[in-house]
């Protein structure tokens, strides 16, 4: 019977998900599975949801629950850790103080200052867990799935003397990402992938000893696919090869993107504070699987493509794999230095984890990585060293960091965080000659800060348009594509209606049918969800109308998300145009238009190009109570 220990089991979708990883493996349905957290509640709904998990493989594990970390550890074979120190209210610091500055960032979970305080939050937690190992279960394996990534195995290798390996899933994704562009079967493609944790590059992408990368640059000259990803597309043009994690995290490792303004943000369709925002989704799904957890039908079990039930298995039957992992190089990446972690292919088998060799990264891709492998060894020194000054350089040498802060707001932007995040550090004294701020900061109280977070987010989102009429779906005429610039028998008659309003009571042709509006609702993120409203038909497009009063003729901000690409239409003049395949999320787009006094009318065009679509529209402050039935007509 294999035991395995969970720590940070409030991650409760992610912890369901390794489970039934998991339990997937017929050797381990008598397996012990110990979970353990410092929240109780989340602690409670992670069990439940193992066992509901557990029944949907028809398995029988030893499921126990634990708050106590050295009760979980006894005599572990393996043990997964994917804990966050700190929380959202630390998170919330690590982006709220860098943008009185003007830094801005996407995900700030992997480098820059936001994945160096999370390090620096993490650092003890994962030092004691390895102490506790040590004496624990010594020959245990560590999994660490905490971000971030490099940093923290840094962290565990530098200080005990653990076996561990870091995964991720983003190879392994994107490369179901890369084969669907090129329309290619996985299975049947052999790859090589090396770099840094979010920041490898697949080296080799082949079939039958055929190259597919010319392939793949065709594919990036159709916009359909170039807009489903641009910032690593355009990194590809400029590259030559495809880094792994996605657009948004890809968009803050570098200075081509951000600290260039609004437009070049909105070109690349780069998310601003896309982390908090999954922070708030990650809330309502735990209270939504929190009321389901204790029901009686099973979860069925699909096996993710994460790595750590293959290597568990592997080491447990002696069955051979070759997966991702994040280990010291010690020459598998013969230019890189030898202590850096790096991601590239990894043998598991019963002895363990070990990279394999992989050689030279082309020039331009170490100049990619090198200032993040530089971040990595100064954070370890600054920790092991108590070294302020450390922490300073680390942040200096951040490539958009550097390209968007001077020097002294960057020593003091730093002095500012260590002091909000408090006692979660290890000690930072500043020993050296290399000068402080010199500013004392008064001590922060995250609930505030939290507190006008969630004002500000709910204010944002109450300038949502809620009502709405709805028209589609006109089907694309090319079978796989589809674009903002079809014509439908809607929009040939668009100019007749000037900037009057829609003809509610009209129909028109759609492929074989005739449709016409309906009402739809927007939800609490603002999102009027298309599927739900007319049906999800991929390679079509749709509209949307609705009305809202100003007071006075002004400008105003207009903000809009949408899934896929968005046209929109301001009392009969087009305003805003963007081709794109994107998932919504609010404010991805924002834009100053002029307001009428008295009633306002919006027409919005969405068009979609496989999976679910919908959108939203917020206009600044203007009075969005929208009474389309009192309307004139």
């Amino acid at each position: 019977m294999i035991k395995i220990a969970m720590i940070g089991a409030g991650s409760v979708v992610f912890c369901k998900t390794l489970t039934g990883d998991i339990l997937s493996y017929p050797e381990f349905h008598d397996a012990r599975l110990t979970y353990m957290d410092v929240d109780a509640r989340r602690l409670e709904v992670g069990a439940a949801l193992a066992r509901k998990v557990a029944a949907g493989c028809g398995a029988k594990p030893d499921i126990r629950a634990t708050l106590d970390r050295s009760a979980a550890l006894a005599e572990a074979d393996v043990v997964i850790v994917m804990a966050q120190v700190g929380g959202f209210d630390a998170t919330l610091i690590d982006f709220e103080i860098p943008r009185k500055y003007g830094l801005n960032f996407t995900i700030a979970d992997t480098t820059g200052p936001g994945g160096l305080f999370r390090a620096l939050r993490t650092f003890n937690l994962l030092r004691d867990i390895g102490r506790d190992m040590e004496s624990l279960c010594p020959r245990a394996l560590l999994i660490n799935y905490s971000n971030p990534m490099s940093m923290n195995m840094r962290t565990i290798t530098a200080t005990t003397s653990v076996r561990a390996v870091g995964l991720c899933h983003s190879v392994q994704g994107t490369f179901q990402h890369l084969m669907h562009c090129i329309g290619e079967d996985p299975a049947k493609v052999a790859f090589t992938c090396a770099g840094i944790n979010h920041m490898a590059f697949y080296l080799r992408l082949e079939k039958d000893g055929v190259d597919l990368y010319p392939r793949l640059f065709a594919a990036m000259d159709d916009p359909g696919v170039y807009d489903s990803d641009r910032v690593r597309f355009e990194l590809l043009k400029r590259l030559g090869y495809f880094v792994t994690e996605s657009s948004e995290h890809n968009a803050e490792y570098n200075p081509f993107f951000i600290p260039h303004g609004q437009r070049t943000i909105e070109r690349f369709a780069v998310p601003i504070d896309e982390y908090l925002r999954r922070c708030d989704r990650g809330v309502e799904e735990f209270h939504r699987l929190a009321s389901e957890c204790h029901s009686p039908e099973p979860i069925p079990v699909r096996k993710s493509p994460e790595y750590g039930s293959t290597i568990i298995h592997s080491l447990a039957t002696g069955q051979p794999a070759v997966v991702y992992g994040n280990l010291p190089n010690r020459g598998a990446i013969s230019n890189l230095p030898a202590d850096a972690i790096v991601e590239c292919p990894t043998m598991a088998d019963r002895t363990g984890v070990a990279l394999t060799h992989v050689g030279d990264l082309p020039p331009q891709l170490v100049a990619y990585v090198q200032p993040h492998v530089s971040q990595h060894e100064l954070f370890i020194r600054a920790v092991l060293e108590h070294r302020r000054d450390h922490v300073y350089q680390a942040v200096m040498f951040d490539p958009l960091t550097a390209a968007t802060l001077p020097l002294d707001d960057i020593v003091q932007m730093c002095d500012e965080l260590i002091a909000a995040h408090g006692d979660l550090l290890p000690p930072l004294p500043a020993r050296t000659l290399v000068p402080t701020s010199g500013i004392q900061f008064p001590p922060l109280d995250p609930a505030d800060l939290r507190r006008q977070w969630c004002a500000d987010q709910s204010r944002r989102l109450s300038e949502y348009i809620r009502d709405w009429l709805v028209l589609g779906p006109f089907p694309s005429d090319t079978p796989g594509r589809v674009r903002l610039d079809f014509p439908t028998e809607f929009e040939r008659g668009l100019a007749k209606r000037g900037h009057g309003p829609i003809d509610r009571t009209a129909t028109y042709a759609a492929g074989t049918k005739q449709i016409s509006w309906t009402p739809a609702q927007a939800d609490d993120h603002g999102l009027v969800n298309l599927g739900d409203a007319i049906g999800t038909v991929e390679w079509a497009v749709a509209y949307a109308y609705a009305e809202f009063h100003s007071a006075t003729a002004r400008q105003a901000e207009l903000r809009c998300g949408s899934d896929d690409g968005i046209r929109i239409w301001l009392n009969g003049r087009q305003i805003h145009t963007h081709e794109i395949g994107r998932p919504y999320r609010p404010d991805s787009d924002r834009l100053i238009v002029p307001l009428i006094a008295g009633p306002n009318r919006l027409l919005v065009k969405i068009d979609n190009y496989q999976g679910g679509w919908g959108f939203g529209v917020a206009i600044g402050n203007a009075k969005t109570a929208v009474d389309l039935r009192s309307t004139d007509r």
